[in-house]
């Protein structure tokens, strides 16, 4: 079975001869070069050549937009910190928020679909034509409205605005829900042009460890119908729309049906995640979910060893009843510190279990590496 068939069926629900690899978040310069037979120097030279190289030696079927290390000594970024937004207060969320046309044709008229399109355009043109038989999954987080707008104003500025103004933080919401819903409708496009597999992988960050950062009555009234809004198009039109999953999502869960999610990427399962209670669930038509899963970037896969990595692929195998919809991939950036060993076991263990699997599921348990903890401590923190 060649990767294009493994892929789409995976995504339909049929057969298929193995679960599909998934790659393309490998943050390591090093790392990359190593998998890709090239010295530092060689993969610098070419960084995206190199990337490209390292996932297909690692067996992979598709990966997201891959993340694209320049520098030998570059690390996971994207730490957010007030002092980076001193001066930002919730009056200034609460003036752009009055800045918004009044009307849903007025924010449509000042969406650049044009710009939009090409930009997007831009990137599966190039993408596509490096990949080879690599299929690339769409991957946007463009495609819903802009709950992370503590990336602009703050965390201080934005939940308080959240408290002081709520309906003008709900008006930014619909705005960029109407902007999200426009993209998407250029990206089902460009997706039949370009015969992408019919998923789009998005969502924005709305939980900490503990569970959501605002309160769900909030989220009810400003967020959820803006998200459903945005991607009624994709979900109409037959594509699965995954959502990422960083933070404790359980409280949220049966709001993301709602909203036509049909697929998960992720989980922090040291949060509190049950994917079993998740995996009971169905999509919008009744489908069976996808889970883009399998390693763990803050626990077994840089702390543990080949076996912890070998067990924590058994367990996603154990809540997708044998791997129905799973595609392995990471629960978030693979970091530099993760160890190369680990890296290529879990890409290679994957590849080596064929389905239907012999092994019997071992029924619902817990994550193993809790279960290792408990075991250790005896049940104590």
């Amino acid at each position: 079975m060649d990767r294009r068939e493994r892929v789409f069926r995976q995504i339909r629900g049929e057969e298929v001869d193995r679960i599909p690899l998934m790659g393309g978040w490998i943050q390591s310069a090093d790392n990359l070069a190593t998998l890709a037979s090239l010295t530092i120097e060689e993969y610098l030279a070419d960084p995206v050549a190199g990337v490209v190289k390292a996932n297909a030696a690692l067996g992979v079927d598709c990966v997201t937009f891959p993340l694209v290390p320049m520098r030998q000594d570059e690390i996971r970024i994207g730490h957010i910190l007030d002092e980076s937004f001193a001066g930002i207060e919730p009056e200034h969320i609460k003036r752009d928020a009055e800045a918004v046309p009044d009307t849903d044709e007025g924010i449509i008229a000042a969406f650049n679909t044009e710009e939009a399109e090409a930009f997007y355009r831009k990137i599966l043109e190039h993408w596509t034509g490096v990949l080879g038989d690599i299929l690339l999954i769409a991957t946007t987080w463009n495609s819903v409205p802009n709950f992370m707008m503590y990336c602009k104003y703050g965390y201080q500025a934005y939940f308080l605005a959240i408290a002081m103004y709520p309906e003008h933080v709900g008006r930014l919401y619909h705005k960029s829900a109407i902007e999200a819903r426009q993209l998407n409708y250029i990206l089902m496009k460009l997706m039949r042009e370009y015969k992408l597999p019919p998923i789009i992988f998005t969502g924005h960050d709305i939980c900490s460890n503990t569970g959501p950062m605002c309160s769900m009555e909030f989220l009810h009234q400003y967020y959820f119908a803006e998200e459903k809004y945005a991607l009624e198009p994709l979900v109409d039109a037959g594509i699965r729309v995954v959502r990422h999953c960083d933070g404790n999502v359980m409280p949220l869960i049966d709001n993301v049906f709602d909203q036509g999610y049909s697929g998960f990427q992720g989980f922090q399962y040291e949060c509190g995640i049950d994917p079993f209670a998740i995996a009971e669930h169905t999509g919008p038509r009744g489908e069976p979910l996808l889970f883009l899963a399998g390693m763990n970037v803050t626990r077994s896969l840089p702390f543990g060893t080949p076996a912890d990595v070998r067990d924590e692929i058994d367990y996603a195998f154990d809540y997708t009843q044998g791997g129905r919809g799973l595609f392995l991939f990471s629960s978030n950036g693979i970091g530099p510190e993760v160890p190369l060993e680990n890296i290529r076991c879990a890409y290679e263990y994957a590849a080596s279990i064929r389905l239907p699997r012999a092994r019997a599921a071992s029924g619902r348990r817990p994550w193993p590496w809790l279960a290792r903890e408990a075991a250790t401590t005896g049940g104590k923190d």
